[in-house]
């Protein structure tokens, strides 16, 4: 298949190349657009928008289809894109400005539209002013926020209740999104009743948590039909992760998300990349190529939607996938949000925060099985992040336990320097992946990296005479206090812009003036460990294979923000030694497989907010205690394999299944890996040329 980037020939490519980039610029290329104009069945559309349209590839995509609409036109900010865009499609009406500025979207031919078809751009818009060049005037966070704000009233697809709730949804989504999270919003108050929606979408909009307020409007006032994935990550050359693309159909707003039956599906639709032709990614496959085979892979793909069939040989492969549990799932994410609770949502119909991911579903479906699952949360066992430092170079040190101290050895910007820490300042802290011991089980013995902890000390420069009386403070160890001298004089920056410790945005905090009954904080001063800091269990964040979890010895480490963590409350009827069992079963295995976030090299990435969501059984005391007694020997290195055998058999009996079952959890697991290990490999394995 061609690259997308060469659809348009373009002087200086490379510079153009750059220039997109800059701009969170993918464009499509006509044949991916072709396949989604084909599953949206554009050539029965009268009028067809792209508001982020680029050059036009997915307009010029639906005429190629057939498509003959009435009206056809698109928004678009960069003034080069703009002209390709002029230059191609002549009927079409071009508006150049952006698509979140009232002004442009009054300009266009109509307001509620047919079919909306779009590749939003990914990037983040905080850093505009970062990544803009002179031609171009970029709005700022605020000005997407307000100006699609202010467009939902020129919006007659939507009524004013539904005005009233988008509003909501723009006020409410997270300001850590990128730019696709407001253009998808725009592009939904687009679609008239009974047209469709059609997205280019980075795969990771399934698992992220900032894109749960665009499920959420999906599900609310679209049917989903199609999401078909890019198996191997091969549509686009230059872009790092994995595309899907989604259509979905405008409905009346619903009461709730949750408003479905349940037998409703949606059809997931995986392409491998072997199925690509030069000219179009469905290109090799046995249906008649040439202009009319998007519109004859739609046709099938359809068939699948209608009978909700598996189809699972050859190069693409589809699944029916339950809109009722994906519903579930969107709100469990949901309501945790703040903007969830102006939505009007029944709060009795809402699950109780807990996340199943399909492949699971579908397993217990298969199974006959139906157990209640709880969050960890509501079993008394609380979730978070491990410790960030804000400057890792300064407060992370190697170093060598002598009796009771420690001989600390700086890097980065304090390469070369060393100091002696007594125990009381150097705490033992588990900083990366690499330091993982072997087994199950970190501890100080095992600790190679050390944490300055100088809450109790300071400079004798920054001691107050009142220090000694409102808290007892001691003056700092006289190498350590030449260490931190050294630290405020480096640069902590680059050489283009320089910066000291003391300015880093994440340290410049922990000063703090100081108050009645207390001294004052100064830059070197980490804020108070919090029990996430000082865990029972962990699990790494990001991981190439599924992640292992480790119990924290006495809850003596440090752990770095590197980790996902939990721990016990006081309450609950939970041990770390049962903890650690559980994270390690075939059960947790196969759902942080398939609920953490893919990223774009394949890397797995679990974090608290997925753990937060975990769906536990029920477990009983008898079970936890064996749970316990398990974790021991794990511990100990009494076996692990036979433990680990002996923890999927007290999981399976509180599923309510078999060491059969237990085999296709292992395997569900298995299958995610192997999905993940596609990321990067631009060409599929041939599994032969029949579609069905």
């Amino acid at each position: 298949m061609r690259p997308a980037s060469d659809a348009v020939p373009e002087p200086g490519r490379a510079a153009a190349a750059e220039r997109r980039k800059r701009l969170g610029q993918y464009f499509t290329g006509t044949g991916l657009g072709r396949l989604l104009a084909a599953l949206a069945q554009a050539e029965k559309a009268r009028t067809i928008v792209d508001p982020m349209a680029g050059s036009g590839d997915l307009l010029a995509s639906c005429i190629e289809i057939g498509a003959d609409p009435e009206a056809l036109a698109g928004i678009e900010i960069d003034g080069a894109a703009c002209d390709a865009l002029e230059a191609r499609l002549p009927a079409a009406q071009c508006v150049r400005g952006s698509a979140f500025d009232p002004d442009s979207v009054a300009k266009l031919t109509a307001r509620a539209w047919d079919l909306v078809i779009a590749n939003p751009p990914y990037v983040r818009y905080q850093s505009f002013s970062d990544k803009a060049d002179a031609s171009l005037a970029l709005p700022s966070a605020m000005q997407v926020r307000t100006g699609l704000l202010r467009s939902l009233e020129l919006l007659p697809a939507l009524d004013a209740e539904d005005r009233r709730l988008f509003a909501h949804l723009v006020s409410g989504y997270s300001g850590l999104s990128d730019l696709a999270v407001p253009s998808w919003i725009l592009c939904a108050g687009l679609v008239r009743m009974g047209g469709r929606l059609a997205l280019v979408v980075p795969e990771s909009w399934l698992t992220r948590d900032y894109a749960t307020i665009v499920h959420y409007l999906l599900f609310r006032w679209f049917d989903i039909e199609f999401v078909v994935e890019d198996e191997h990550a091969s549509w686009f050359e230059d872009a790092q992760v994995k595309t899907t693309l989604i259509v979905a159909k405008r409905v009346k707003r619903r009461a709730s998300a949750l408003s479905r039956p349940e037998g409703a599906t949606y059809s997931h639709i995986a392409v491998s990349a072997a199925a690509a032709g030069p000219e179009s990614p469905i290109g090799r496959i046995a249906i008649p190529s040439g202009p009319g085979a998007e519109k004859n892979f739609a046709k099938q793909a359809r068939l699948w939607l209608r009978n909700a069939s598996n189809h699972r040989a050859g190069l693409v492969r589809a699944r029916p996938v339950s809109i009722k549990q994906a519903c579930r799932n969107v709100v469990a994410n949901a309501s945790r949000q703040k903007w969830f609770a102006l939505m009007g949502e029944d709060k009795a119909r809402a699950p109780e925060g807990v996340y199943v991911p399909h492949e699971i579903h579908d397993w217990l479906a298969h199974r006959g099985m139906a157990p209640v699952f709880e969050t960890l949360e509501a079993q008394g066992v609380a979730v978070g992040q491990g410790l960030r430092t804000g400057a890792n170079g300064f407060f992370y040190a190697d170093g060598e336990r002598h009796g009771d101290k420690v001989a600390l050895s700086f890097s980065g910007p304090l390469a070369g320097l060393s100091a002696q820490a007594p125990l009381d300042i150097a705490k033992p802290v588990l900083r990366r992946q690499s330091e993982l011991p072997d087994g199950f089980v970190v501890s100080p013995s095992t600790a190679r990296g050390w944490a300055l902890d100088l809450r109790a000390h300071a400079l004798p420069e920054d001691m107050d005479p009142g220090d000694l009386v409102s808290a007892p403070r001691e003056p700092m160890p006289p190498d350590l206090a030449e260490m931190v001298r050294a630290a405020a004089r480096a640069n902590f920056g680059t050489s283009e812009k320089p910066l000291r410790v003391y300015e880093l945005t994440a340290v410049s905090p922990n000063v703090r003036a100081a108050s009645k009954g207390a001294p004052a904080r100064r830059w070197y001063m980490l804020p108070d460990f919090a029990p996430r800091h000082l865990p029972d269990v962990l699990l790494a964040r990001v991981n190439s294979a599924t992640p292992r979890a480790y119990l924290n010895d006495g809850r003596e480490c440090l752990v770095d923000a590197n980790f996902s963590t939990l721990w016990t409350l006081p309450a609950s009827r939970w041990s770390a030694e049962a903890l650690l069992a559980f994270v390690n079963s075939s059960w947790a295995q196969a759902v942080i497989e398939r609920s953490g976030a893919v990223m774009g090299g394949g890397a797995l990435k679990v974090e608290a907010t997925h753990l937060r969501r975990f769906p536990v059984p029920r477990l009983d005391d008898g079970q936890l205690a064996e749970l316990a007694a398990l974790g021991g020997r794990l511990l100990r290195g009494e076996g692990a394999d036979a433990a680990l055998a002996f923890i999927d058999a007290v999981l399976a009996r509180a599923l309510g299944c078999d060491s059969e079952g237990i085999e296709e959890l292992k395997e569900i697991a298995r299958a995610g890996q192997s999905r993940r290990a596609k990321h990067n490999r631009k060409r599929g394995g041939d599994h032969g040329d029949e579609v069905c």
